[in-house]
């Protein structure tokens, strides 16, 4: 985690560390990721990195809560402004994590990553940098409007939500991984979001 100094720069500050420092896990394998190079483009001193983070572990701990939080807060301020509208907030998510510059580079430091020897440990992390998952959950359960969705309790919109953001995650597989076109991502995606709206089952007449 990064310390108490580190969260009180300014946000100017912290942002410029944040991206130098998803430049450099992107660019190498984790092993050849160079703390030096992080603090040259971050245009700070050797001594203040260490006492911002224990090493480049724990940078790339924050990565991952960074990026999580960025998310969730886009995720609390689209369901307010539309309303409760729980199928907006997946479509605008689903464009925000596809399309946003930083995207491309998160991607390249997560293949970095995976494919590091020691991947297990990034699996660790992942899992502890997740935050409370569930208050985000119970939040969003509460603020989305229900009249649109078929789920009668927290458990059920806990599944919706997972079957949504799994749908994410491939999208964004197969965009920076398998290097498919924008189109067939979108149409991929968008099919599936339509399954789960509408099902696939077609009405027999009566």
């Amino acid at each position: 985690m990064p310390t108490e100094r580190f969260l009180r720069l300014p946000d100017e500050k912290k942002t410029a560390i944040l991206r130098a420092a998803v430049d450099e896990f992107s660019r190498v394998p984790f092993d050849k990721v160079s703390i030096n190079q992080i603090i040259k483009n971050a245009e700070i001193s050797r001594g203040s990195f260490y006492t911002y983070f224990e090493d480049k572990m724990d940078v790339l701990r924050y990565i991952f809560q960074d990026t999580k939080r960025q998310y969730q807060d886009f995720c609390r301020e689209t369901l307010v402004d539309s309303g409760g509208d729980f199928w907006k907030m997946v479509a605008e998510l689903f464009h925000q994590v596809l399309y946003r510059d930083y995207s491309g580079r998160l991607a390249r430091l997560f293949q970095n990553v995976l494919t590091y020897a020691e991947a297990e440990k990034f699996v660790k992390i992942l899992r502890e940098s997740g935050g409370d998952g569930k208050k985000m959950d119970e939040w969003m359960y509460e603020q989305v409007d229900k009249s649109q969705l078929r789920v009668e309790s927290l458990e059920e919109f806990r599944v919706l939500i997972e079957m949504c953001m799994l749908a994410i995650l491939m999208a964004f597989a197969q965009r920076y991984k398998d290097k498919e076109s924008i189109e067939s991502v979108e149409w991929s995606f968008f099919r599936k979001m339509d399954f789960l709206k509408n099902g696939v089952l077609k009405h027999k007449e009566s």
